[in-house]
């Protein structure tokens, strides 16, 4: 991909956001909630004992 069409992506990019704050911060919210479940998960099965 040309500079160019870097840019212009970007720049969309961070219009959209700009103009969805609302489903950015929603989106977020299920990311990192999603990202703490799997850590618990995985820190629990390190938990269990090896069969």
């Amino acid at each position: 991909m040309d500079e160019n069409a870097k840019k212009a992506r970007r720049a969309y990019a961070n219009a959209w956001r700009a103009a969805n704050k609302d489903k950015v911060r929603e989106y977020n919210q299920r990311y990192w909630k999603r990202k703490a479940e799997q850590m618990q998960q995985n820190a629990e099965q390190e938990k269990e004992p090896s069969k």
